[in-house]
Parts: structure tokens; sequence; C-alpha cells
């Protein structure tokens, strides 16, 4: 069973974890969360979200259906206005008012739980609180949830790859396959074809590094996670067609102890205030240090090795770092959770490092690229640039265009000549609410003058100048 402590920081417990450990321990009652002013407080019954409320007035009902396209701006104001005067709450209004159905609004509110819940992958931090004995109003519905999809989309969403990673960093090394839960988890997975791509190499002749190089997408790096951490994952210390790996396999259960098959010595742990000999204190310096040097460092300048090294000193460098700023081992020595954060950014730019290095063809293509100006510095921009706009792109599918333009303005600004970032950029600031017609205009006719023939664009355009009451101009020949 897992003990889930009744307080905690998102900082060191964070939200999909959370989620995964109550949903192991089948707990029922009431998680509250809270960040600055911001509240939201969820039922769980076995282990499952079933009701949730939040003090945000953008997660209101009818911001919700206005966003989704279910709900104009002027029925909005009337529900608005028949809340005020009945005092009731939204979903009473909108089915007095006629302007849903029963079965449309138990939709609604089932999707609500879903948008409160996914919003939470975003917090970098807060606090949450347990109580098995606080329950809903009595009226409340149960709307379940299920959490394998809703970890995969709030993950993709809102965790950056650097992140994943760090989380996977331990097992990258060993060899996977399809665990005890893998059938039941991949039925609930969202898939892509790059998640197919990352199914396809669970076969244990390869290590989790070369599986995950296979996840392109954010929807396949999130499937990565919720495989490795829910149980979905079988990894060993040896490919499977070798003798050894019938000698130790380990079985991957999210946080839980590691279980082996035969009986290996337990490593001595390590003195608290120290990793890998440093005092706390020296260590805390090392990390601003490399903290501060990340942009400028290539892939061999973090891993420290010279650019002739062979696989094995590659391995062994990579070991080296993981032992002064992997999690587990930062756990150990006393620092606070700001450093620890600063140490998991290194070790995730170390990790990605080892996973371009250890691999022979993207280690030529990098090689190539560190030989030609600036193109490794345009590679890196226009990857990140492709990540937030995929991730806006999920928010926008969701109808959470408030969220999504954060994503994709980071994209429009990474890469700007880009026609596709600059038209989801434009739609998502027309679409949100309140809605920026001026610069979503603005970022529209950019997207117009880069390609002229981007029948997306110009019909999105089209949509919001008619709305502006302005002349639609005649497509380009």
């Amino acid at each position: 069973m897992v003990a889930i402590p009744e307080h905690g920081r998102l900082e060191e417990t964070p939200f999909p974890r959370l989620l995964l450990d109550l949903h192991r321990a089948r707990f029922s009652g009431t998680l509250t969360l809270t960040r600055d002013r911001v509240g939201k407080r969820f039922l769980l019954h076995e282990g499952v979200p079933v009701f949730a409320e939040s003090n945000l007035a953008s997660e209101s009902l009818g911001v919700q259906l206005m966003d989704a396209g279910k709900l104009s701006r002027a029925d909005y104001n009337r529900v608005g206005a028949y809340v005020e005067r009945e005092r009731c709450k939204e979903g009473r209004a909108l089915l007095d008012l006629e302007l849903i159905g029963a079965r449309g609004l138990f939709v609604a509110l089932k999707d609500q739980v879903r948008v409160r819940l996914l919003e939470c992958f975003a917090w970098p931090r807060g606090e949450f609180h347990v109580d098995p004995s606080s329950q809903p109003s009595p009226d409340a519905q149960p709307l379940r949830t299920d959490l394998v999809p809703l970890l995969q989309q709030g993950i993709a969403a809102h965790w950056s790859m650097e992140r994943i990673l760090g989380c996977l960093g331990p097992s990258m090394d060993r060899y996977a396959r399809p665990g005890r839960r893998f059938e039941d988890l991949v039925r609930r997975l969202q898939r892509d074809e790059s998640v197919e791509a990352l199914l396809a190499g669970l076969d244990g002749e390869r290590t989790l590094w070369r599986v995950a190089q296979a996840a392109r997408t954010p929807l396949a790096f999130a499937a990565c996670w919720v495989l490795h951490e829910a149980g979905g994952l079988a990894l060993s210390d040896a490919p499977a067609s070798s003798d050894a790996a019938q000698d130790v396999e380990v079985v991957v259960a999210g946080a839980a102890t590691a279980r082996e098959a035969a009986p290996r010595e337990a490593p001595r742990p390590a003195a608290r205030g120290s990793a890998g000999g440093k005092s706390a204190a020296a260590l805390g310096a090392e990390i601003d240090e490399r903290v501060d040097l990340l942009g400028t460092l290539d892939h061999y300048a973090l891993l420290g090795v010279p650019r002739t090294s062979d696989a094995a000193t590659l391995k062994t460098a990579y070991h080296r770092a993981a032992k002064t700023y992997h999690p587990d081992a930062l756990a150990r020595t006393g620092l606070d959770a700001e450093a620890r954060g600063r140490a998991s950014r290194v070790f995730a730019e170390i990790g990605k490092a080892h996973a371009v290095l250890s691999d022979a063809e993207r280690r030529r293509a990098y090689d190539a690229s560190l030989a030609s100006d600036g193109e490794a510095l345009d590679a890196d921009r226009l990857a990140n640039a492709e990540t937030n706009y995929r991730k806006g792109e999920i928010l926008v599918r969701q109808g959470n265009f408030r969220g999504a333009v954060d994503y994709l303005r980071a994209a429009v600004d990474l890469w700007p000549e880009e026609a596709v970032y600059q038209s989801a950029l434009g739609w998502a600031l027309f679409k949100k609410t309140p809605s920026e017609p001026a610069a979503a205009r603005e970022h529209l006719e950019r997207a117009v003058e880069l390609d002229a023939r981007n029948a997306v664009a110009l019909s999105r355009l089209a949509a919001l100048l008619r709305e502006l009451g302005k002349d639609v101009p005649p497509p380009e020949d």
C-alpha cells in the first residue's frame, strides 16, 4: 500500500505522481490544492477523480462551454444574469434557460473535472492536502475520469521533454519490454504514429534510451512516462536474448521499491549532506556554476568528455554525472527544493546529451551540425519551437485556448517565420476569453503574408474579419 502524506508540496511530489499514488492507495476523500490565491478541491472515489471545484472564474462552466464554441457570448451573459438573480448554480441556469439538455450538462460537468485537473499539471509549485473524512456536497454526481489518458494529456500539454527525461533518467540504460500492466495501459493511451513507434521498440533488445528516441511528439513522451511510472514496463540490466537477463529482472512499478528475482547486496546509503564525496555547500556551488553554463556547453562538454570518446567512455561519464545530479542522489544531500530543481535541469540536459551521443546515427548528425556555423543552434531552436507548437495545438483541440496562447506565443518567438505557428497563435488569441481580435488579426495576417496559399490561415483570417465586420480579401492566385 502506498503511504500518502496528509500535507505536502508539489515541488517535491509533482501532480501526476500524486494522482498515481492516490490511485494506487485507492484513496477516497478530498484532495485540495493551493497556489498563491488559487484553490482547487477534488473528490476521489477509490483513487479516481469524480468531482472538482475551483475558485478560478476562467474555469467556470459557462466559460468552458464558450471556449468550446457551445455557448455564445450573448448566452453566456444571460446565464450570468440568471445566476445572479436566482442565486443558483450555472448548471441550473443553463437548464432553465434551455441552453443545454440534461445529457449535455452531464457531459459538460464531466469535462469540467478533466479541465480542472489538467490545469494543475502546469503548476510548478503549490501545496496539497488530503482528507479522507471530507466529502463534497450531497448533490454531486459521480463523474468518473479515466486516469491513464488524463495523465498522458496533462504531461503532453504541460511538461517539457527535459522534465520527462529527468524522471526517466535512472532507467534509460536498462533494456525495456512490456511489463505486467502493459496491455491494460496501452488500451487506454492516446495513440499517434510516434506512440506506435515507441510501443514497437519495447522488445527487450533495446535500452529505454533507444526506445525513447522514437518519441518525437509530446503525446509519445507522455506515453513513455505513463508506462514507466504506472507499471507498464519491465526493465532488465541485459537484453532479453542474454542469459544475464534471466538472472536479474527489475519490474518498475512507479515509486515502489524494485523487486529482483535474484538477491543482491543493497548499496550503502550515502551520508546526508554529501553526493560523490562533496559537501552540501560545495555541491550547491557546483550546481549553480553548471546551470549558468548550460546555454554555452555542447553535448560533449556537458558530459565532460572529448569528441573522440567511445561508447564506454560516454556511458561512464553519464553514470558519474548521475551520482551527483540525479534526484535520488540529491534527496540525501540536504539541499533545498530550489537547489534540487536547478540540479534536475542540469541532469535533464546531461541525459539529452547522452541520448544523442550514445546513438551512432544521431551522433553523426550532431557532429555535422557542430561543424556548420550556427546550424546546431537553429536546429535546437526549431525543435523547441515545434515542441511548444505541438503543446499549444493539444490545448486548442481541448478547447483550452487561453492555456494554448503561452505555448504558441513561445513557438512564434522562437521561429517567427513559420506561417503555421503565426496562424495557430492568431486563432487562439481570437477564440480565447477574453478575445484579443486586434492581436489575433496581426498574427493571422502575418501567417498569410508568409504563406499566401495556407488554407487554414486564410479561413481563420476570414472568420475573424467577418466577426469584426470587415471585408474579406479575395484569395491570391
